[in-house]
């Protein structure tokens, strides 16, 4: 597999990046297992349902304050 990889990024990218691209690539090639443990994280945690929470409970306050704001004062 390594391989394959290895000739296809000889024969497509090489040419037209060299050793710049390399380290695009390597650049590249972290993000996206940074962003995939991130993602693993974010699912198993349950950390989604907090953030759900958060932001739920912001519009509600943010409601809460616009009709009270709109309500004329006597």
């Amino acid at each position: 597999m390594m391989s394959l990889a290895k000739q296809v990024y000889d024969y497509y990218f090489r040419p037209y990046l060299g050793e710049k691209g390399q380290d695009m690539v390597e650049y590249a090639l972290m993000l996206a297992i940074i962003v995939g443990i991130g993602w693993l994280i974010y699912q198993q945690s349950g950390i989604a349902n907090s953030i759900n929470n958060v932001f739920t409970n912001a519009d509600n306050l943010m409601t809460q304050a616009a009709s009270k704001s709109a309500q004329p004062t006597t």
